[in-house]
């Protein structure tokens, strides 16, 4: 082989890993699948990925709860915010992933989050309303959900965090609406 046939290879070569190695980095491509929460870019594309409302549904049990809607079971009460408007995702520790989402119509402090493992297993499930049954109450309530078997303190203070933080404080109605919330955190624990 010439020396200018090597040389060009050698250009080449040093054209082309630079680019493969910004592909490898880039934002991943395709369909959001719930066992990579990486490649879902927001709480509505997790909601609608192929297996979500399953797992949910397994995760929550059959309880019936009046957060957004009165009397539905607790996974379509995050069906209903989780496939609204929502933030991008947050990335928590140990390979944690926080999505967050408003119902459809409204946001106004109410609004579910759940955090999945790097497996897109269900860890924890929260929830900011104002429990509305017949009617809303005046004061926003935050339910999380958690499995007796898990790291509990830690998903419990960053749905705690997610829920008290200005995002979504911002879209309160009333801010009084917070006044005694400390004493409306309600933690359910699932078997």
């Amino acid at each position: 082989m010439s020396k200018f046939a090597r040389l060009a290879c050698f250009i080449l070569l040093l054209l082309v890993v630079p680019a493969s190695v910004w592909a490898a980095t880039a934002a991943p491509v395709g369909p959001c699948r719930m066992i990579d929460p990486t490649t879902c870019a927001n709480a509505n594309q997790l909601a609608r990925a192929s297996g979500f409302a399953t797992a949910l549904g397994h995760f929550a049990g059959g309880s019936k709860v009046s957060y957004f809607q009165g009397n539905r079971s607790v996974s379509e009460q995050a069906l209903a915010a989780l496939g609204g408007s929502s933030p991008s995702v947050q990335t928590l520790a140990n390979d944690r992933y926080l999505f967050s989402a408003c119902p459809t119509r409204e946001c106004g402090g109410s609004a579910a989050a759940i955090i999945v493992n790097e497996y897109g297993q269900i860890e924890a499930l929260g929830f900011s309303s104002y429990h509305c049954d017949t009617a809303c109450d005046d004061f926003r309530h935050l339910d999380f959900y958690v499995r007796k078997d898990g790291d509990n303190a830690t998903l419990v203070a960053a749905l705690k965090a997610w829920a008290t933080a200005d995002a979504l404080k911002s879209t309160m109605w009333r801010p009084d609406a917070d006044q005694g919330l400390d004493g409306r955190i309600n933690v359910h624990t699932l078997p």
